[in-house]
């Protein structure tokens, strides 16, 4: 398995006609690319054969959040992180959807999630909020690292 292979990123969408809104393959080419260049800075070998699937869930919530712990399935040989990023709606940003409203709202439980504070207001455009923040979900997560087969994955190089 080539290295860049090893780590990918998925999207769960929660937000009803999400995708009527944002280019969903272009987001996910672009958090993959990422993923790409940051693999170099992670002690990837040590996974062996195992690979990490990063699941972004797009969700109406206040706060971006990390799970502290990740999901562990034997038989794909695959770790999962589940993190989900806040979509604005039109109240709180010139580029929020009316649509996140009818969505179910989701709390964050901090004993068992890192919370970052969304920057809704650094950005003009949903894809950018979005990228973004996703990347930054990611940074956090491998800069903390976590534990896989009894080996701490994370940033080996200073970013």
């Amino acid at each position: 398995m080539k290295m860049e292979e090893k780590i990918r990123v998925l999207t769960q969408i929660e937000i009803p006609r999400f995708s009527d809104y944002v280019d969903l393959d272009f987001i996910r080419q672009k958090l993959n690319d990422y993923v790409k260049t940051i693999i170099g800075n992670i002690n990837i070998q040590d996974l062996e054969d195992w690979k990490i699937l990063v699941n972004v869930i797009v969700q109406r919530k206040d706060v971006i959040s990390i799970a502290k712990r990740v999901a562990r399935f034997p038989s794909d040989k695959e770790y999962v992180i589940y993190m989900s990023i806040p979509i604005p709606d039109n109240d709180k940003t010139h580029y929020g959807l009316s649509v996140v409203k009818e969505a179910f709202y989701k709390t964050t439980d901090k004993k068992y999630s890192h919370i970052l504070e969304p920057k809704f207001n650094d950005f003009d455009k949903l894809e950018d909020y979005f990228i973004e923040s996703t990347k930054s979900a990611i940074d956090f997560k491998f800069s903390n690292g976590f534990t896989c087969n009894g080996k701490k994955i994370k940033y080996q190089k200073v970013r």
